[in-house]
């Protein structure tokens, strides 16, 4: 008799044991998707996120450190936006190694980003320009160019290239000064020119815009996939622009001896219902990037940021 009762009582204790469990595991997929169902409300809040620390990684502070989102992680960090993207368009870190520029894997360990000299920047005049993305749909995201920037700055990094990206919020200061989108280059100005005399010794400073011309024009494939054409736009109202026209000529040629397809070459523009300058009259290194039109999908312009990193570095690394 004695030995039934311990049994019933071992029996009894394991069912507690496994209601009381799933109903923690319960309480955990419940809290979870409340505290993820949106990484941001509205593609303001996701943006002013970026801007926040200048770290793209801070996507957002909602994430709870539970036994699932721990669990989660270990296919991707939900609030890393480069995860989500180089998951949901099936990237890998080494492809970068494949497109032909590999920093010295035998070089001491890095300095902080703190302490490095920052070689590369890059802004965007027009922060509003978006792109297509329906991956990005559940998340509440419409994906940009300045996501596209915070993505490149990353690819960049990960090549050795110390790389800063605007962390203004142009749209709200031309809102508080009553400037219309005309006057877009006037107000990068204001954060461009301060940038670019605190940092003296960068290599290539890129306004980086997309294009609103037919999909099917601003469109390739190359090695197997559909990436997103770029442009080079360089104004000539100002006096020196044949510097940042031999620059942009220089990356320009680095581009299409690699990938001829993937460059629509270098606009030069200035007269009527031109900019004419587009603020490259503050550097010789400073060019217009146009990557895609607006009906590109943000992994097209990935798939392009991918085969440019590398020469972007080779040409930051030869200059």
């Amino acid at each position: 008799m004695k030995k039934v009762k311990t049994k019933k009582k071992r029996k009894f204790k394991f069912r507690i044991f496994g209601y009381a469990f799933l109903v923690f595991l319960g309480y955990q997929v419940t809290f979870n998707v409340i505290m993820n169902i949106k990484l941001a409300d509205t593609n303001e809040d996701f943006i002013k996120g970026l801007l926040a620390d200048s770290n793209y990684h801070l996507l957002y502070e909602k994430k709870a450190n539970n036994l699932l989102s721990k669990a989660f992680s270990y296919f991707f960090d939900i609030n890393s936006p480069v995860s989500i993207l180089e998951n949901t368009f099936h990237y890998k870190a080494n492809e970068m190694e494949s497109s032909g520029y590999v920093s010295n894997p035998n070089k001491e360990e890095k300095v902080s980003k703190e302490q490095k000299v920052p070689l590369v920047y890059i802004y965007n005049s027009h922060q509003a320009e978006q792109y297509q993305g329906k991956a990005l749909e559940p998340y509440n995201i419409t994906p940009g160019v300045m996501m596209a920037s915070y993505i490149f700055q990353d690819k960049l990094e990960k090549l050795d290239v110390s790389t800063i990206v605007m962390e203004d919020n142009l749209i709200d200061y031309m809102n508080l000064n009553n400037m219309k989108h005309a006057q877009s280059y006037k107000a990068s100005r204001v954060f461009a020119s301060k940038t670019i005399e605190k940092n003296p010794n960068l290599k290539l400073i890129l306004d980086l815009h997309r294009d609103s011309i037919p999909k099917e024009k601003s469109t390739a494939v190359i090695n197997n996939k559909s990436v997103a054409k770029l442009v080079f736009v360089v104004g000539n109202e100002h006096d020196n622009y044949e510097q940042n026209l031999e620059m942009t000529n220089k990356l320009n040629n680095m581009i299409k001896e690699k990938y001829p397809t993937l460059t629509r070459g270098v606009l030069i523009k200035g007269g009527s219902g031109n900019n004419g300058i587009y603020n490259q009259d503050l550097s010789p290194k400073l060019t217009v990037l146009e990557i895609g039109t607006d009906t590109n999908t943000i992994d097209e312009v990935l798939n392009t940021i991918e085969l440019l990193a590398p020469i972007i570095a080779e040409f930051v690394h030869e200059a």
